[in-house]
């Protein structure tokens, strides 16, 4: 007689973790509808949609020069995980698949705050809160409304290197540092604390022969700061001609990292200022309110975060004090796992009261109150369909009565052609060699950095304008060009305007 086969034996899945990921489902279905709506709305603009989109396109054919920037891809940025998209882009992905992809990998963030949470021995219900409290953070969200970046895509790989670490499982812990670090050069900003934190960590008790914390966190530190070093001094001036474009967002503070030490030694009240300014208080509280301020609990954790938030704060431009815009993903990522811990902290030390059930009570409600608060902050600060802030225009909510006007006039131009056109309208033109932001080039505008040359307007083949938003001077070259007979118009329709060069 044959044995029977052996018995299959699934595990069970606690009912917690299939309402996260049942809530995670409507988050990220409902979000991917909305990017999906605002660029197909024509309301994405060619920053930085159409720069990312371009740079994509271009890395997927061998080619690396961003004309929608000015900037060669990683003269702008060390983002080396676009390569990644190159297989889409090759099969005509276009910035949907951007936007969409950028969404999933955010909603997947619950799955490392799930496990840290259930590796500190909190409850599945409390960390399936926990979780959930980071989907409903406002932060999240508006990641979401101002579409792709690279560097919100490595928010969740940080969150798995931070568990990896936790866990001491240090082969993952390399491969998600190496692939968060990838999407952006900010990132090793967080890694170098991370490596830090590591290395103030108490080595392994249990006798095994492994690799210590103190030698991992070195080596995470070092390699971070070396990456960052490489990147800012080496790689961008070394492929754009020019030192690293970003430095123009610090110029009020010395503009690079030596500038700004001397200007902390010899003007400090300068850099305190902004730091103790009204702008970076609100943007703190709003990073750490939606977590009911259980962040604070766990300070080692917000270090992660901290230089990004410096840098957000002492900046010269307000938007990078603000969790609208992708500025706050790094801080994000700090109070979120500060969030973590600082409530399994707060269970440890209950822990100490014999009384078992005073105890879950306490960690039930501790956890539910972070819950109630992020709901709280999505009410009220949010860019979700149930946040105050759904209608303050993050979302085409009404209907584009132009829409067809403006498919019409992109439908006219060729795909390999050259093009200069609205900033409204380069993200869906994105895809091709050349692809200019009119003015550009005829007069340089957000173009290099300063004092970059434009191209020679004789590259441009065809014009692809919306009147509605070309200011006097836009529409007064437009004007000549057609007087001097350069170009000759070829639709015109509902404030859309194409022409097409006559005499190249």
């Amino acid at each position: 007689m044959t044995a029977n086969p052996p018995e299959l034996r699934f595990r069970r899945v606690h009912p917690a973790a299939l309402a996260l990921g049942a809530i995670t489902l409507v988050w990220v279905l409902t979000f991917s509808i909305l990017v999906v709506k605002k660029q197909n709305g024509f309301w994405s603009v060619d920053f930085d949609m159409g720069i990312y989109d371009q740079a994509v396109w271009l890395l997927a054919r061998g080619q690396s020069f961003i004309t929608v920037r000015g900037l060669p891809a990683f003269g702008h940025h060390a983002n080396f995980g676009l390569y990644l998209f190159a297989p889409a882009s090759w099969l005509g992905a276009g910035p949907n698949f951007l936007n969409v992809t950028q969404v999933v990998v955010l909603g997947l963030g619950v799955v490392p705050i799930y496990l840290l949470g259930r590796y500190r021995r909190l409850s599945p219900w409390s960390a399936a809160a926990l979780a959930a409290a980071f989907l409903l953070h406002p932060a999240l969200q508006f990641f979401t409304a101002e579409l792709f970046h690279p560097e919100t895509i490595a928010l969740t790989p940080l969150l798995m290197a931070y568990l990896c670490a936790t866990k001491r499982s240090w082969r993952w812990f390399a491969f998600w540092a190496i692939f968060a670090v990838m999407w952006k050069e900010d990132v090793a900003l967080a890694m170098a604390m991370l490596g830090i934190i590591i290395a103030l960590r108490s080595k392994n008790s249990s006798g095994e022969k492994q690799i210590s914390n103190r030698t991992v966190g070195l080596i995470t530190f070092t390699a971070s700061v070396g990456w960052i070093i490489f990147v800012s001094q080496i790689l961008i001036p070394g492929v754009s001609g020019h030192s690293a474009h970003y430095g123009e967002l610090y110029s009020g503070v010395g503009g690079s990292a030596g500038g700004m030490l001397s200007t902390l030694i010899h003007d400090p009240g300068n850099i305190t200022s902004r730091l103790a300014s009204s702008e970076t208080q609100h943007f703190g509280w709003q990073l750490l309110a939606p977590y009911g301020l259980t962040s604070l609990l766990a300070p080692i954790e917000l270090l992660i975060g901290l230089p990004q938030f410096i840098l957000d704060a002492i900046s010269n431009y307000p938007w990078t004090r603000t969790i609208t815009f992708r500025y706050a993903a790094i801080p994000l990522v700090a109070a979120t796992l500060a969030m973590v811990e600082g409530v399994a902290f707060a269970c440890r030390r209950a822990a100490r009261v014999k009384n078992l059930r005073l105890v879950t009570s306490g960690v039930r409600f501790l956890s539910l109150a972070v819950l109630a608060c992020a709901v709280l902050a999505t009410f009220s600060w949010g860019p979700s369909p149930i946040g105050n802030s759904y209608q303050d225009g993050w979302w085409p909510l009404t209907e584009n009565t132009r829409q067809e006007a403006q498919q019409g006039a992109l439908d006219a131009v060729p795909d390999d052609a050259t093009v200069s056109a609205s900033y409204t309208l380069v993200p869906q033109l994105s895809g091709r060699s050349e692809i200019y932001s009119f003015p550009n080039p005829w007069k340089s505008q957000n173009w290099g950095v300063t004092g970059s040359k434009n191209r020679n307007p004789q590259r441009i083949e065809w014009l692809v304008i919306d009147r509605y938003i070309t200011d006097a001077q836009g529409q007064k070259l437009l004007d000549s060009l057609i007087a001097k007979g350069k170009f000759k118009k070829v639709f015109d329709q509902d404030g859309m305007w194409v022409a097409r060069r006559i005499n190249p």
